[in-house]
């Protein structure tokens, strides 16, 4: 099996920003290509580009003009009816980028993106309702999307602000301050065009998002009591009040005139006291919405201390890997060296005892020559002989070790073809009869690889620690394989099947292992 049917692909959201007060609406993301598992051709890329760049400059009637061009082209581009939503919703027509958001959900249920998007819209226009359900779609897509758990918090955080409001309505004269809450606060997208990198723990950002919930509702319940407290203190005061005016008004005397003197300062007293309680409640609402901001902002830059970590963490493992690959390399080029070495002191070393042996032969002649010249006929006949049979060993020797060479050559043309990503080389080296896995046809396996072999951004193939063994038309390479891809990397041992056709060996067959 290819090694690159082991990968996996990710997908990564996008963040939108929901501002109480702005009405509009930036929703500057955009959903790479990737996302759709649908490749653009050239052209397609290039018009992309084109309104992207259009967007970028704030030219965003050119922009919708371009876009609605290229969709009556492509009608279900999803990037490209997403990209329309973005520049609807620039353009403040949250209704016409909301029905564009909402017909993505229905034809492409399982991407979060629109949902979030949708909810930003519903959030910025003041229906927090609808924004927490499309919120709650969004998860539902992708449990461990981040952006819409923080989006999440946020809606619940205004939600109760709202109950809030309304429990202020109770006593319209009451002079209570408002509720100083920010809520919906920026949050940060994908700004570097690559997928974000994933939260230490999903599970965490949900803690961090019904934190704030439950903080939001408990400052509510604060400022509730309070509110309350001081409304039954004024309207115990307003009733002691009422019960001391008819007091005076029945007094008749000196005696009745002392008790009411005596329970006007008694209400004084009694309004002084529910004063006094009034201060020291809501001075206890403001510490305790004190401290819990305090305790918001240790989990935001605990938050940004995570996420820094986790990105130098990649950071440094990208750079291991380029040295690892380095020094492969390095060692991939030192083993070509040796061999290239090797087979040059072999055959330096054939042509010497080749030499050697001829003039022994001249010699051993020319001692029989001298000594048996009765014996020279037979003497050139065994000369001839030895000759011939040396002759034909070492062209049977130089035959096996070219064959070895134009093998290996093979072998190197074949990963290098795979590396370039050149798809007819690489089949090229197949033979008409190759066997393909799992029974599929010639025609469907080719089409597999190839499909396999472009879908990559990169792809490099190293083969090293070669051994050739030949029979006949039959070579058995056993050797090293080290692929590595933008996707996946993969060192393994590997066996080819190759078969002599005409003057080319072509892959017979491929097996894993030695």
């Amino acid at each position: 099996m290819p090694p690159e049917s082991q990968e996996q692909t990710s997908i990564h959201g996008l963040r939108g920003l929901i501002s109480k007060t702005a009405h509009k609406t930036a929703v500057l993301s955009s959903l790479v290509a990737a996302l759709f598992a649908v490749p653009a051709s050239a052209a397609h890329a290039s018009e992309m580009s084109d309104i992207n760049k259009l967007m970028r400059a704030g030219q965003y009637a050119e922009a919708l003009t371009k876009t609605d061009a290229v969709l009556a082209k492509h009608p279900r581009d999803a990037q490209l009816r997403f990209t329309k939503g973005l520049i609807l919703a620039e353009q403040n027509r949250s209704a016409e980028a909301i029905a564009v958001f909402t017909k993505l959900t229905e034809d492409f249920p399982d991407l979060p993106e629109p949902y979030n998007n949708l909810a930003v819209l519903y959030a910025a226009d003041g229906q927090y309702d609808k924004a927490r359900a499309a919120l709650d779609m969004a998860m539902r897509t992708n449990p461990t999307y981040a952006t819409a758990l923080e989006n999440l918090g946020d809606v619940y955080a205004k939600l109760a602000s709202q109950a809030y409001d309304k429990a202020l309505q109770i006593d319209p004269g009451a002079n209570v301050p408002q509720p100083k809450l920010t809520l919906l606060r920026s949050l940060n997208g994908n700004t570097t065009g690559g997928t974000v990198p994933r939260l230490a723990s999903a599970a965490s950002t949900q803690r961090d998002a019904k934190a704030k919930a439950e903080a939001a509702a408990a400052e509510q319940q604060e400022r509730n009591r309070a509110l309350a407290a001081e409304k039954l203190a004024q309207q115990a005061a307003a009733d002691k009040a009422e019960a001391e005016k008819t007091a005076i008004a029945k007094a008749t005397s000196d005696k009745e005139k002392a008790a009411a003197d005596k329970a006007a300062a008694d209400k004084a007293a009694a309004e002084k006291a529910a004063a006094d309680k009034a201060a020291a409640d809501k001075a206890a609402a403001e510490k305790a919405a004190a401290e819990r901001a305090k305790a918001e902002k240790a989990r935001a830059e605990q938050l940004a201390a995570e996420q820094a970590r986790a990105q130098k963490a990649a950071a440094d493992q990208a750079a291991a890997e380029q040295k690892q690959k380095e020094l492969q390399a390095q060692k991939d080029k030192e083993q070509a060296d040796k061999l290239a070495r090797e087979q040059a002191a072999r055959a330096e070393k054939e042509k010497a005892a080749q030499a050697a042996a001829e003039k022994a032969k001249a010699d051993k002649l020319a001692a029989a020559e001298k000594a048996k010249a009765d014996k020279l006929a037979a003497a050139e006949k065994a000369k001839a002989d030895k000759a011939r049979a040396d002759k034909e060993k070492a062209k049977a020797e130089a035959s096996a070790e070219q064959d070895k060479a134009t093998v290996l050559a093979a072998l190197n043309g074949w990963a290098k073809a795979w590396s370039d990503k050149d798809v007819r080389s690489y089949l090229g080296h197949y033979a008409s009869d190759f066997e393909t896995p799992r029974g599929a046809s010639r025609k469907e396996w080719a089409e597999e690889r190839r499909a396999r072999i472009e879908d990559k951004g990169r792809i490099s193939v190293k083969v090293s620690n070669a051994t050739v063994s030949i029979n006949g038309n039959i070579a058995t390479v056993r050797y090293r394989q080290i692929y590595n891809s933008d996707r996946l990397t993969v060192d393994s041992r590997k066996t080819l099947i190759f078969v002599k056709q005409g003057n080319r060996w072509l892959i017979k067959q491929e097996r894993s292992g030695g």
